[in-house]
């Protein structure tokens, strides 16, 4: 993943004249500096990001660009166990909960390790997917370790009953009967869920740590949670990312839907709408 970091340079009166006459912008340890938000100099920015193939920017407040800029679509991805820890929390259920569906099209090393980690936190784990081969395989080599899940690609069926959804990399949800009711933890970009959709879609978390790392200090001015995402980005993987997680002590303060800070009172709305559901199931 190649992320920058764009800050304001502090100048001399001269220094910004003639760096914004000839255009001048620099780099100095991944750290791109801009001497003003001047059409030219962001112009000559973009194409600097774009030949580099930068993936992520993050900018300091100062700094009047548009590029892509991390959304905390992978502080979600890799604290699905503190999200559902908090929606446990909300929904006031002890022990393991029964079970949770995880949609996925990407058959790779890292969203198996998902997989195994969230067997242990739930009692039974659903993928929903269209490569359907290739998880069945997983269910199999799983089992044989005692590992259970189930997987499916009934889009009329799949996530019906579903109160729990994880979506770690759908696009969309067209042509799938989503249970209304339920609580959606989004890991990938916005998608729509559909008007009759009144359960919770939680689109990204608001954390916290309370050890001084060293990168705030660094770039004072930059959104904490997105330094923290690009840091956890810099691990090598799945389960590097989790240890980093826990040994900087990342915390969740709130869980955010596509515009407000989702409350309690959501979660038992939610709750009593999903039992009513429940009832008629069994009845």
């Amino acid at each position: 993943m190649n992320i920058k970091y764009i800050k304001m340079d502090k100048l001399s009166k001269i220094e910004y004249m003639y760096r914004n006459l000839f255009c001048k912008i620099k780099e100095e340890n991944n750290i791109i500096y801009i001497p003003s938000n001047k059409e030219k100099i962001i112009k000559k920015l973009v194409q600097k990001l774009k030949e580099d193939e930068v993936d992520y920017i993050i900018k300091d407040k100062s700094v009047q660009l548009k590029y892509n800029e991390l959304d905390g679509r992978y502080i979600n991805k890799y604290m699905i166990p503190e999200i559902l820890d908090f929606c446990f929390k909300y929904l006031e259920k002890e022990g393991k909960l029964e079970e949770i569906y995880i949609c996925t099209n990407n058959f790779n090393r890292e969203n198996i390790d998902i997989v195994q980690e969230l067997v242990n936190k739930v009692k039974v784990v659903n993928i929903v997917t269209n490569q359907l081969r290739q998880f069945q395989e997983l269910e199999k080599r799983l089992e044989k370790n005692d590992i259970y899940i189930t997987v499916s690609s009934n889009k009329r069926k799949a996530l019906k009953k579903a109160n729990i959804i994880i979506n770690l990399d759908f696009q969309n949800f067209n042509g799938f009967n989503i249970n209304r009711n339920s609580i959606i933890i989004n890991c990938n970009q916005n998608i729509e869920v559909g008007k009759d959709f009144e359960g919770i879609y939680i689109q990204k978390v608001a954390i916290s740590t309370n050890k001084v790392m060293r990168i705030f200090s660094e770039m004072p001015d930059m959104d904490k949670d997105k330094l923290i995402e690009a840091e956890l980005l810099k691990e090598k993987d799945y389960f590097s990312r989790r240890a980093f997680i826990i040994s900087n002590k990342i915390k969740i303060v709130n869980l955010m839907g596509k515009r407000t800070i989702i409350n309690k009172n959501e979660f038992i709305d939610v709750k009593k709408k999903q039992n009513v559901e429940n009832k008629t199931h069994i009845a």
